[in-house]
């Protein structure tokens, strides 16, 4: 044990503190790691920088490489009489304050597991329904490589307890949206709206791994249960069910009793590579898609079992596969060839299902992708992929309170993942809930600045007959469609009808995409011109039933725009509307 100091603390100011004292004075009884020491530190530099409210205050803490701390500061005794406090010292006593707060609230002991007490005993015997967010888990590698390993540690245990029906769990679209920030519990708990998180961090040397687990109880801040594993990589799968056990047991929560379906591959190295694959998935950075199919690949060739790596590929397929002028047909291939191998390996697995029901909408196959689709739903209807997807078939079908309520439990799980709220809008929209979808499309621009939301929200205002508002912000969007179409709709407002002509007559002749018709044909409808309308949209269609190899899934898409419009509802009563909307033959 490291030698105490005779020197009062108080006194200690400007020399060097070791790590080692550090962790004797503060933690005299606990085993502590080093990640939970530079935790502390990190924290406690931020909670001084903001109460000080100036970045010397930061500074108070210096770091002396590999002989420990040094606090840059005069320490003197304080009264404790405020009445004549002045300004100055009533940041001291703030600045004060945060360092009490952030001692008391930092410190995470983190024993051995013989050391630990049973998790069951931490929370009360009450059976509740929790929520819960697992943050992406930090690597403290020396090497600084293994974020893929970290992150697919905290999923897995994400995947894991999400098997609970009485545990609402954030996905990983959310939880991880807090990447390389700092750490506010409190602040992300409440943005997620969860009782609980769930963080940690993992430190790898060769075949050794070293897991700190803890669980953060929001309304009390405090830790509910932690623990840290020092396991070989081979224990990996071992050890992930052991944290997501012990994590339920400490909720009182029961998880089912094996693996969920799809789990990892008893391959570590065919794991790993699709640890890979996800890491660059999610990222998307430029050249991440690419480089997500190459681990995926390198997965199922190590394990051509890997069910979960096949519908993850398959995945992957699409994004290249598909855009908005052209198909790859040999990428489509692929696509469907990993989409029906991930079904057939594991029939239970609902991603699969939902990737081969995206495949066969893709290709014109309605009847075998609604069939895939409803299979994806009766097994996992809480994945957010599932239900994101399925939805708007759900209300295409005339179900439109049971889309709306599939969405809003997508919405629910991902509560930051802009795609799902997007489309949530776009249902309310099509179902002429106007405020809540401005209120949706309004969320979405707070995290994504999009000039296709202020688009949305500009048609809203103007199907509120709100013309002047709407006006002011189509007149903010950058030159082009969206700008030209919000102008085209707007020709009732007094004066603006030269304007609004001048619009409809430059959208009239753009070469003509799907949604490009879809737009003019709103215009001509709005506007009362629905002879224009249909022939813009039947035109559209024959263009894309003309060839049969590629059309026949376009054709669905204009269709699926057009039904889900709220500015072609005036046509649903005219027979012509009827052909439009039937399926391909």
């Amino acid at each position: 044990m490291a030698a105490k100091s005779s020197i009062p603390r108080w006194q200690q100011a400007g020399q060097v503190v070791s790590r080692e004292n550090l962790l004797a004075s503060v933690w005299p009884n606990a085993v502590v790691t080093d990640d939970v020491l530079s935790r502390c530190i990190y924290e406690l530099r931020k909670q001084l920088r903001q109460a000080g409210d100036d970045e010397q205050y930061k500074e108070m803490i210096d770091t002396v490489p590999k002989r420990g701390y040094r606090l840059n500061a005069k320490v003197t005794f304080a009264s404790t009489r405020l009445t004549n406090a002045t300004s100055r010292g009533r940041r001291i006593v703030a600045l004060l304050v945060a360092v009490a707060a952030v001692v008391s609230l930092s410190i995470v002991v983190s024993q051995r597991i013989e050391q630990t007490p049973a998790p069951a005993q931490l929370l009360p015997e009450a059976k509740t329904a929790y929520s819960i967010a697992v943050l992406p888990f930090v690597d403290m590698s020396a090497t600084q490589d293994q974020e893929y390993l970290a992150d697919g540690i905290a999923e897995e245990i994400l995947n894991h307890l999400s098997q609970t029906s009485n545990l609402r769990v954030i996905a990983r679209t959310s939880s991880f949206a807090f990447r390389d920030q700092p750490v506010d519990i409190a602040a992300i708990a409440a943005r997620l709206d969860v009782s609980h998180v769930l963080e940690g961090s993992v430190r790898r040397s060769g075949e050794d791994v070293r897991i700190t687990v803890q669980l953060i109880e929001v309304s009390s801040n405090s830790h509910a249960w932690s623990q840290t594993y020092e396991r070989s990589i081979k224990d990996l799968f071992r050890v992930q069910d052991e944290i997501a056990t012990s994590v339920a047991t400490a909720l009182n929560i029961t998880l089912a009793g094996a693996r969920p379906s799809g789990g990892p591959s008893e391959s570590i190295e065919a794991y790993e590579s699709f640890l890979q694959g996800e890491f660059f998935y999610y990222r998307r950075s430029p050249g991440d898609i690419e480089r997500s199919i190459q681990h995926y690949e390198e997965a199922v060739s190590t394990d051509p079992r890997y069910a979960r790596a096949w519908a993850a590929l398959a995945g992957a397929y699409s994004m290249l596969a598909w855009t908005e002028t052209i198909i790859d047909k040999a990428m489509q291939r692929r696509q469907g060839e990993a989409a029906h191998k991930a079904v057939e390996l594991d029939p239970q697995l609902a991603v699969a299902h939902a990737r081969l029901s995206q495949f066969y909408f893709e290709t014109g196959d309605f009847e075998k992708g609604e069939e895939h689709e409803n299979r994806a739903v009766a097994l996992d209807p809480d994945e957010p992929l599932v239900l994101s997807t399925s939805s708007v078939g759900v209300y295409l079908s005339g179900d439109i309170d049971r889309a709306l309520s599939m969405q809003r439990r997508a919405v629910a799980v991902d509560p930051l993942g802009t795609v799902r709220r997007q489309n949530l809008a776009v249902l309310l929209l099509a179902s002429g809930r106007l405020d809540e979808a401005m209120a949706e499309f309004h969320t979405v621009l707070e995290f994504r600045p999009d000039p296709e939301m202020e688009f949305e929200i500009a048609r809203i205002l103007i199907l509120q007959g709100r013309y002047e508002e709407a006006r002011l912000a189509v007149e903010k969007l950058p030159a082009g469609k969206y700008r030209d179409h919000g102008l085209a709709l707007l020709y009732q407002l007094p004066g603006f009808l030269a304007d609004a002509d001048a619009a409809l007559k430059r959208l009239a002749a753009e070469p003509g995409e799907i949604m490009d018709a879809v737009r003019l044909a709103e215009v001509y409808a709005f506007r009362g011109m629905n002879d224009d309308a249909f022939a813009t949209l039947h035109k559209k269609k024959a263009e894309l039933e003309f060839d049969r190899t590629l059309g026949i899934a376009w054709v669905g898409r204009l269709q699926t725009e057009a039904r889900i419009s709220p500015f072609l509802k005036s046509l649903y009563a005219d027979p012509r509307w009827t052909a439009l909307i039937a399926k391909p033959r």
